[in-house]
């Protein structure tokens, strides 16, 4: 006798969501600074690039019944367009690569450990003019002024992004291995050997430094740049008041505490690391005799949030949990919303496009999802 199965219904990711296999774990996802590539690093330093173009993009495909006014999405119905994969390791996999000029990016060879650059569509070559016999351990863009800035061990330079031409260069007293920028570009919170230094970014000097003890998961600033804070393994949230010169810590997490993230338009800061998104009111955090003002997203469940991604324009933000299930919750509030059942596999890397039409998934198993949302998704 034969048994039919019924057939499987169309889920919200099904929908929204164009998901790609590639050759590898996922350890890093990025947007380009115009939001219409994807870059995709992986654990064994390959590099994947991905068109965010959506040739069936979901507003195309929503139909209103004109009977009901019910609002529905059709399925895809072509095939995915194939990212560009590097044949072998081009990039450092433990540096980040960051974005270069309006389409690019820029990354640390793997072989020669030298700032090298990708366009878009994944050609990737060395950055002529860049100094090539020191080794990039850590690099960020500085936005909206054309440079970048590298570390090279304890050194910093500020470099051109087109060319590699210096205009500044400065010593730190430590090697630095991430560099956070603040929104504006005029600050850098600098991490390395137990220490973060606080840099201005036009002349690169050094106002401050403070002592980091542990591994550091996740460095980033409050909009108002009085904060500087750091996601670490060891279950803590460290937190660096830069105008009072002062630190403090943010204890008993459940777990590591991988990312940490500020949300301008819910004037909050969230945290992953415990059974639901923690969080308090901006401008005053949890410090010294002040609790501060704790908020609550989404709703608490049994299951650790792995790392959370903050909508850039709206109050919302992108949760991930250890089994792979991602939801988006508004900050402060109990709503979810389910985007993406878990499907067993760690979520490795989350992050949104500059616009927050895009949200890119990279996965633990060489999974990568850009999930795209009408304009009216979120009213």
């Amino acid at each position: 006798m034969t048994q039919h199965k019924p057939p499987q219904a169309m889920t919200l990711f099904d929908l929204l969501a164009r998901t790609w296999a590639l050759p590898g774990e996922v350890r890093d996802v990025i947007f380009n600074a115009t939001g219409s590539s994807l870059a995709v690093l992986l654990a064994d330093g390959r590099l994947a690039f991905i068109s965010v173009k959506d040739a069936e993009h979901p507003e195309s495909r929503v139909r209103i019944e004109a009977d009901t006014g019910r609002t529905s999405i059709r399925p895809r119905t072509k095939p995915l367009p194939a990212p560009v994969v590097s044949d072998a390791a081009v990039a450092r996999a433990d540096v980040t690569p960051c974005r270069l000029g309006d389409q690019g990016f820029a990354f640390s060879n793997a072989d020669t450990n030298a700032l090298w650059r990708a366009t878009a569509r994944g050609q990737t070559l060395a950055v002529n003019g860049a100094r090539n016999e020191e080794a990039v351990t850590a690099l960020a863009a500085i936005p909206r002024t054309g440079r970048i800035v590298l570390a090279y061990d304890n050194r910093l330079a500020l470099v051109a992004e087109d060319g590699g031409a210096e205009f500044a260069t400065a010593e730190l007293s430590h090697g630095v291995s991430r560099i956070a920028v603040s929104d504006d570009g005029c600050v850098l919170g600098c991490l390395g050997a137990d220490q973060i230094s606080i840099v201005a970014s036009d002349d690169l000097k050094s106002t401050s430094t403070f002592a980091c003890e542990g591994e550091v998961l996740d460095l980033g600033w409050s909009p108002c740049k009085r904060w500087l804070v750091a996601g670490c393994a060891n279950k803590t949230v460290l937190l660096i008041d830069v105008q009072a010169g002062v630190s403090d810590r943010i204890v008993d997490f459940p777990d590591a505490v991988r990312t940490i993230g500020f949300s301008d338009k819910a004037r909050a800061m969230i945290a992953s690391g415990a059974f639901r998104v923690v969080g308090w009111s901006l401008p005053d955090l949890p410090f010294g005799d002040d609790e501060g003002s704790a908020i609550e997203t989404g709703k608490p469940g049994l299951t650790l949030v792995d790392l959370v991604a903050v909508h850039p324009k709206r109050d919302l933000c992108a949760v991930s949990y250890a089994n792979g299930l991602v939801m988006i919750c508004r900050i402060g509030h109990p709503d979810e919303m389910l985007l993406c059942e878990g499907s067993g596999a760690t979520v490795n890397s989350l992050t949104w496009s500059d616009d927050g039409a895009h949200l890119a998934i990279g996965g633990r198993d060489g999974s990568v999802s850009i999930a795209t949302f009408p304009k009216n998704m979120f009213k």
